[in-house]
Parts: structure tokens; sequence; C-alpha cells
């Protein structure tokens, strides 16, 4: 109850209803842009700046797929790549003025919507079987999940996932991993300029 009105005060102060009563979010979207957003506004709230923080990939975090000597590659790697994508891609899709890399140990602005989350999967899959096998077999797969908050207060949730499954000769799992990584990056600034514009997340 505390965490919820809270919350409701956040959303007073910004002039967006958010949230049921019992913390739930008010929708669902599935199957969108995202494979799932959960939000807890029906609009974003008002804001020129947005930061990401670079998302968390530790061994505590990967509990999806297989983990090789790619995912710890990535475990280095992902987080910035996924954010430098989507710091460009919302630059250049707008309607943010300012948009940011946050440290990792950094505070957000007041006034900035703060993206972070966590790779849940860094998964090379196998070369070899994407080769001689294929039909999917041997796919490899990044997932994450997260979230966006607006002056401490949850207005939305999300996990993605994109899988690799050809390329020459199987085609390079950690190229994969990369560009699927990359791409990520650039869905969840998809995500947040169709919602800031009132396009369908779906």
């Amino acid at each position: 109850m505390r965490y919820f009105l809270a919350t409701l005060a956040v959303a007073t102060a910004l002039g967006v209803p958010l949230l049921a009563q019992d913390g739930s979010p008010i929708r669902t979207v599935k199957g969108g842009i995202l494979d799932e957003v959960k939000l807890y506004a029906d609009k974003l709230p008002p804001s020129t700046h947005v930061v990401i923080r670079p998302f968390s990939a530790t061994d505590a975090d990967i509990v999806k797929g297989d983990k090789k000597e790619e995912t710890k590659t990535m475990q280095s790697d992902g987080p910035r790549m996924l954010a430098e994508r989507f710091v460009a891609r919302l630059k250049e899709l707008g309607p943010f003025t300012d948009v940011s890399v946050l440290d990792r140990e950094g505070t957000a602005p007041a006034d900035a919507l703060l993206v972070e989350g966590k790779f849940t999967e860094l998964d090379p899959g196998s070369r070899a079987k994407r080769y001689l096998v294929g039909f999917g077999s041997g796919k490899s797969g990044v997932t994450v999940e997260g979230s966006v908050k607006a002056l401490g207060a949850l207005v939305a949730s999300f996990e993605q996932r994109r899988i690799g499954v050809m390329g020459m000769a199987g085609g390079d799992s950690l190229g994969k991993l990369a560009g699927d990584t990359r791409n990520i990056g650039e869905d969840l600034a998809k995500f947040l300029n169709a919602w800031a514009t009132g396009k369908k997340l779906k």
C-alpha cells in the first residue's frame, strides 16, 4: 500500500494516471514492438530527457540458455553495445532531445526517464548445428528484461528476445549475439518512440 501511495503521488505530480490500486499494470501488450510490455501508465510522462543505465550481465543474471566463451565476451561488451545503439536510434526517432548513457553507478537526473535492466540470456547456440541440421537447431539467443522509471516510479516493464538461426556456414556465433544485442537496443528505442508519440505498440 505504501508503494502504491508513493507511486500515486508521483503520478499526480506528473499529471499521469497511474496504476491500479493493487499495483498491477493497467495494460499488458504481447507480441508487439517488444515481446511483452507491462504499462503502469496510460501515457508516457512528459520529458525530453532519457537515460539508459548499461544493463547488468552477471553470471547470476543469465539464467537462460547455455553459457560458452562467447557469453563471457558479451557479458563484458553487450551492455555497452545495447546502450549505445539505443541512444543512437532514439536520437534519430525522437521526440526526445536529450538521450544519453548513464554511468553504471550514476544517479539519473530528476527530469529524466530511466531505462535499466539485465541480460537473462546470452546463448551462442551451436554453429555446427545451424549449418548441418538447420530448421532452428543450434539457434543463438539474447534476452533482456527491464523497466522504465520516472522520478523513481515504475511506468513500464518489458522483456525482449532475439534469436539467430541462419548465416554463412552456420553464421558466426559471437557476431550473432552482438547483432541481436544491438537490435534489442533499437527495439527498445522504437518502443519508447511509439509510446511517446501515441503510435500502436502492437
